[in-house]
């Protein structure tokens, strides 16, 4: 059951924030239409197709009442307290973002990323660099920015474009006054690149 919908599916399906209908519609068709064997990976890519900050995640055995199929979590944004590793083999992407959620530092190899010169990132809004056909990425960044102010840090994936309309994964990290007050150290690496 999702939301009100009966899923033909062996699970059940929880979106976040429950509030907003339309991602909770988009999120149930979207798991219907997975092609099979699903997979939470399979369907956060999906989901990313509209929302590009979405996140799966599928409940743990030690949550579990009883008996009743497994449940899949889908978040319109989300982030983790704890950050995660940046892989070690490779030069890290980073940039200096100030509380105003501007650039104010760009390094080369997340200029590279991002597909344009430094020099035209920097004083520019992160949410400025959301492509067109991605309709929640605005309102989803704020909503995240707003969970960074409250933890001091957060860490995630999210699907961003290369400018030519190919889909990838990026992981990203972003630690509050790293760089000195009101200078948040932003680090980005690439997770998918088909």
């Amino acid at each position: 059951m999702v939301g009100g919908y009966s899923l033909d599916v062996d699970l059940e399906l929880r979106t976040f924030p429950s509030s907003d209908r339309d991602f909770g519609a988009f999120a149930h068709v979207t798991l219907l239409d997975l092609v099979e064997p699903r997979s939470p990976e399979g369907f956060q890519r999906q989901l990313r197709s509209r929302y590009p900050a979405a996140i799966v995640k599928v409940q743990v055995d030690l949550a579990r009442h009883g008996e009743g199929p497994p449940v899949w979590y889908a978040f319109r944004s989300g982030s983790v307290g704890a950050a995660p590793v940046v892989p070690v083999n490779e030069a890290p992407a980073w940039a200096i973002v100030d509380d105003e959620r501007r650039f104010v530092e760009v390094s080369p190899a997340l200029a590279a990323i991002i597909e344009l010169p430094a020099a035209m990132i920097v004083g520019h809004a992160v949410e400025e660099f959301g492509g067109p056909d991605d309709p929640t990425i605005r309102s989803d960044l704020l909503r995240l920015w707003k969970d960074f102010q409250t933890t001091g840090a957060i860490a995630s994936t999210v699907r961003f474009n290369f400018g030519d309309g190919r889909p990838r994964e990026l992981g990203y990290r972003l630690i509050a006054d790293a760089a000195g007050q009101g200078r948040h150290r932003l680090t980005v690496w690439e997770l998918t690149t088909d």
